[in-house]
C-alpha cells in the first residue's frame, strides 16, 4: 500500500544522522528506485522536506532540523495510519487514528487530508465487524496460535492454525493461516467462532509474503471456478466492456492472447458456469459465443427475453 510505504519512508529518513542511498531505501521497502524517487516527490507536495544529493557522500535525507511526527507516535497510533482508516475503526484504532492523524496534522499542511476521502467497501454493502477480529489481533501481537471453529458448507468444525496476517477486501475481512505442518490457507473472519489463543509462542514462515499470498490466491480462486471455456467475438472497442462483465486477471491474461480478426478479437476465455456466464455477457454490446453451442442458445434465449418484454 503507497500511504504505508509513504509513512515507513518517513520513519526511516527521521531515524538516520546520515542520508541513505536511493538503492538502498528501495531494497529495505522491496521496491525499485524508480518507486522511491515517485515517493520523494509525493512527500515534497506533502511538504516534507525531502533532499536528495548526487554525488560520493550523498543520498537522501530530511533537510535541517525538521522532525518527523511520526517519532512522537506510539505503536497503535503508527499502526492506525499504516493500517489506514476502514481497517483501522474495524480493529479497535479509530481513537488512536485519530490521535496520529492530530499529531501528523501538526507538523505537515497536507490538502488531502480534507479534500480526499477513501471509502473502501463497494457501494450498499452490509459492513462487517466480525468479534473475532480482536483475538485475531492479540494473536498476531503476541506471534501466538489460534484454535476455533469454523463453518464451512460441510459444517462447523474444530481448527487450530498459525496466523500470518489478516487482509479486508471490500469491507469483508479474511484471516491467512497455516495449519500446523500445513500450507497458508484463507479463512473468512465472520465464520470463526469460539476463538482463542493457542500456544506459547509461534514463528511464521520467513519466505512468507502476505501481499504475494494474496495475489496469488485470488488468481488461484478466479481460475478455480471457472469451470467452462468459451470462444468469444468481441469488438475491440468494446474490450473494456468485457473486462467489466467478466473482471479478474484470468480475462486480461485471455484477452493478451486473444487474436485479431478484422475489427474484432477471438478470446478462448475460462468463465463460471453456464447461468453466470450468461448474465455476464449479455451485457457486453456486440459480443458474439463461437462456442460452446450450449452457451451461445442460452444467451439468445435471454436476450429475446430481455428484448420481448421490453419491445414497443
Amino acid at each position: 500500500m503507497k500511504a504505508a510505504r509513504l509513512v515507513s519512508e518517513i520513519v526511516i529518513l527521521s531515524a538516520r544522522s546520515v542520508p541513505i542511498t536511493a538503492a538502498n531505501l528501495a531494497a529495505r521497502l522491496e521496491v525499485t528506485e524508480r518507486t522511491v524517487y515517485r515517493d520523494l516527490g509525493d512527500l515534497s507536495r506533502m511538504g516534507v522536506p525531502v533532499v536528495a544529493e548526487a554525488g560520493p557522500g550523498g543520498g537522501i535525507s530530511l533537510l535541517g532540523t525538521w522532525t518527523s511526527p511520526l517519532s512522537g507516535m506510539t505503536r497503535d497510533e503508527v499502526d492506525s495510519v499504516l493500517i489506514g482508516d476502514a481497517a483501522a475503526g474495524d480493529l479497535g484504532f479509530a481513537r488512536e487514528l485519530a490521535t496520529a492523524r492530530e499529531k501528523i496534522l501538526s507538523e505537515t499542511d497536507s490538502v488531502f487530508s480534507s479534500s480526499v476521502l477513501v471509502d473502501g467497501p463497494d457501494w450498499f454493502m452490509t459492513h462487517e465487524r466480525p468479534e473475532a477480529l480482536s483475538v485475531i489481533v492479540t494473536a498476531l501481537r503476541a506471534h501466538r496460535g489460534l484454535q476455533f471453529r469454523y463453518a464451512s458448507h460441510t459444517g462447523s468444525r474444530p481448527r487450530t492454525a498459525i496466523p500470518l496476517g489478516l487482509v479486508v477486501k471490500a469491507g469483508r475481512w479474511y484471516l491467512v493461516a497455516q495449519p500446523p505442518g500445513g500450507r497458508p490457507r484463507t479463512y473468512r473472519v465472520s465464520r470463526m467462532t469460539a476463538i482463542g489463543l493457542r500456544f506459547v509462542a509461534v514463528s511464521r514462515p520467513v519466505e512468507f509474503h502476505l501481499g504475494d499470498y494474496w495475489s496469488r490466491s485470488q488468481v488461484e480462486f478466479d481460475r478455480s471456478i471457472r469451470s467452462t471455456t468459451v470462444r468469444l467475438r468481441v469488438p475491440s472497442h468494446n474490450l473494456d466492456d468485457l473486462r467489466r462483465a467478466v473482471p479478474g486477471r484470468v480475462t486480461d491474461d485471455a484477452i493478451e492472447a486473444g487474436s485479431i480478426s478484422g475489427d474484432d478479437y477471438i478470446i478462448d476465455l475460462p468463465m463460471e458456469p453456464m447461468d453466470i456466464a450468461v448474465s455476464q455477457l449479455i451485457t457486453v454490446a456486440g459480443i458474439e459465443v463461437m462456442s460452446p453451442d450450449e452457451l451461445r442458445l442460452a444467451l439468445h434465449r435471454r436476450a429475446y427475453q430481455v428484448a420481448a418484454g421490453n419491445g414497443p
